[in-house]
Order: C-alpha cells, then sequence, then structure tokens
C-alpha cells in the first residue's frame, strides 16, 4: 500500500513540474534596454473579440509590472499575440464491466474503439523589435483554451499564461 501511495505521489509531483509555456528568445538583444511598447492592431475589418481583450489586459498588467510602459509613438518593441488553432483526437477503446443480479455474476468486455475531435486554441506571444522588425522573444503556451470554459475560468486562464510567460522576462544570456 505505501508503495502506491508513494507512486501516486511521484507522479503527481512530475506533473507539477511540467511547464505550461515554452520560451525562445534572441540571446544577442539587449532586454534591459525596452522602455516602450505597443500591442500589435488587429486589421479593422475583424472585430476584437473578448479573448482578445481579455489578453490586451493580460499583456498590460505585466508589462507594467515590469517597467514597460505602452506607448503609440515609436515604441522599443511590439508585442503581437494569436490563439493559434489546434486539433486532438481523443481514442475512447475498450472498457470491461462486471455485474452482479439473481444469483448470476457477469462480466462483459467491448472493443468499440472510436476516435473523437477536439478543438482547443494554443496561447502565442511574440515580441518585435521594431528596428529590425524581428522577433526577438515568443512564449508558447502548453495549456488548452477551449470554447467550453466559463468566461472566469478563461479570464483565469489568460492571466496565468500570460503571468508565466513572463515569468523569466527580460531573460538571460544563460537560460534555456
Amino acid at each position: 500500500m505505501s508503495i502506491r501511495l508513494f507512486s501516486v505521489a511521484i507522479v503527481l509531483f512530475l506533473s507539477g513540474c511540467a511547464k505550461s509555456v515554452y520560451t525562445d528568445f534572441d540571446q544577442q538583444f539587449a532586454y534591459q534596454d525596452i522602455q516602450t511598447y505597443d500591442i500589435a492592431v488587429k486589421p479593422s475589418t475583424s472585430p476584437v473579440s473578448l479573448d482578445d481583450s481579455r489578453i490586451e489586459r493580460a499583456l498590460e498588467r505585466e508589462m507594467a509590472t515590469k517597467g514597460i510602459k505602452e506607448t503609440d509613438t515609436s515604441p522599443n518593441v511590439t508585442l503581437r499575440y494569436f490563439v493559434q488553432p489546434k486539433t486532438e483526437a481523443i481514442a475512447h477503446g475498450p472498457s470491461i464491466s462486471f455485474g452482479y443480479g439473481s444469483r448470476r455474476f457477469g462480466a462483459r468486455y467491448e472493443t468499440p474503439i472510436r476516435i473523437e475531435e477536439r478543438d482547443y486554441g494554443q496561447l502565442v506571444v511574440e515580441m518585435v523589435d521594431n528596428q529590425s522588425n524581428q522577433v526577438i522573444w515568443r512564449a508558447v503556451s502548453n495549456r488548452k483554451l477551449t470554447d467550453s470554459m466559463t468566461p472566469s475560468s478563461k479570464n483565469e486562464f489568460i492571466n496565468e499564461q500570460v503571468k508565466d510567460m513572463f515569468a523569466n522576462f527580460p531573460p538571460s544570456n544563460g537560460e534555456k
């Protein structure tokens, strides 16, 4: 029994260590020189969605905590974001069931294999150097943004992910 409990504890510990975001960055860029930013404007033909508003507020909050100010006139960097559509296949496989009734015991084994596709979004944030027009920093969420989430859970999800994305910003050259 104690071995089983220990195994469960190890699995929970390791799952807690998994990164929820991955970042990549230009090691040669002087991030400490960034003082101003702007958020890339979506094309005027497409309306601003609820998720866009949530993401923009989260980005503004995180940049403020880093001491970087938003400006419209010649910012050092531009933040752009998007929710990348993804699909995953969920396979529902064999099942075993047991039952007892009327002095009989029975077991049943079924092998219906059914595959279900689920759509979700993956949040991506990029920082573009306005002088070189190059992406200098990129963060990708490992967690899934779904349409079935409630508004409050979407707010919480986006705030957590953006905070995790900027947790080690500005990056140091030794960071991986």
